[in-house]
């Protein structure tokens, strides 16, 4: 049974072959999936058991969740006590001066 390249679905004979990523490979063949930079084993990165260079490997991006009615209440009780502290803290304050100086130095 023939191995056939992973790239170019060609023939790969034991003199050209690369194995990595679960997969055969010509040397020449096994290139960044972005660019098309030649890789070799030191320098690849793999993922979904494709070959990338440095620059153009995936981002792992973050999981987002579900607006759930129970989530959607966290987010509006944690909005209204922030309200409230920060009410409280103007009643507290209000009419009153406070200093504040751009050098810390003139405040000695």
């Amino acid at each position: 049974m023939s191995k056939k390249c992973a790239r170019c679905e060609k023939t790969v004979y034991p003199t050209e072959e690369l194995k990595c990523l679960d997969k055969v490979w010509h040397k020449i063949c096994f290139k960044c999936k972005e660019c098309g930079m030649s890789l070799n084993m030191r320098n690849y990165k793999g993922f979904n058991k494709e070959p990338y260079c440095e620059a153009h490997i995936p981002k792992a991006k973050a999981t987002t969740m579900a607006e759930t009615p129970e989530l959607k209440r966290i987010a509006e009780n944690t909005k209204l006590q922030s309200n409230v502290n920060y009410h409280a803290d103007f009643e507290k304050s209000k009419g009153k001066f406070t200093q504040v100086a751009d050098d810390p130095e003139t405040l000695r």
